[in-house]
């Protein structure tokens, strides 16, 4: 309740801009798992968002990779996020289960000016027809706000 309230206070009226920026024609991210490999995290049951929980693993295109070493992304700079869920093994590990969703964020200031330049996508176990982002990336994009001294990225570095 408490964080629904604080999004709605930082969003302001930002919330009607943010519904109309059109994501559908953020494509499906052909061939991400031939990117640059940044990282892999697993998000544990407690994680928020619960929909997060799982292994994840970091791709990011050339011009993303670029903006890792320099701070500044060009525009069409793409992140895609692999995850899954996860099962724990008899012998205390975890292993990977079946994809859950592909999410994609794009650089676009011009496109996608009120999330912070960035147009969010995710595509639905993996399936690049069943799109999940309807809402112009508000839900993605309200949990990047603490980060806007990251360009609103949870990722960091090369």
């Amino acid at each position: 309740m408490f964080r629904t309230l604080a999004i709605a206070i930082t969003l302001g009226g930002a919330g009607t801009a943010l519904a109309a920026q059109d994501t559908s024609r953020i494509p499906f991210p052909e061939g991400y798992r031939d990117w640059h490999h940044h990282h892999s995290t697993v998000n544990l049951d407690g994680h928020e968002p619960a929909g997060n929980v799982g292994i994840q693993h970091v791709y990011v295109d050339a011009a993303a990779r670029e903006g890792l070493k320099t701070g500044k992304f060009a525009k069409g700079a793409t992140f895609a996020v692999d995850r899954f869920a996860y099962s724990a093994d008899d012998n205390h590990s975890l292993s990977q289960a079946a994809r859950k969703v592909v999410a994609v964020m794009v650089k676009d200031d011009e496109r996608y000016p009120e999330t912070g330049g960035w147009g969010f996508q995710a595509f639905k176990g993996g399936d690049p027809n069943a799109r999940a982002v309807t809402d112009g990336g508000i839900q993605c994009f309200s949990c990047h706000i603490p980060l806007a001294d990251n360009d609103y990225l949870f990722t960091r570095g090369q």
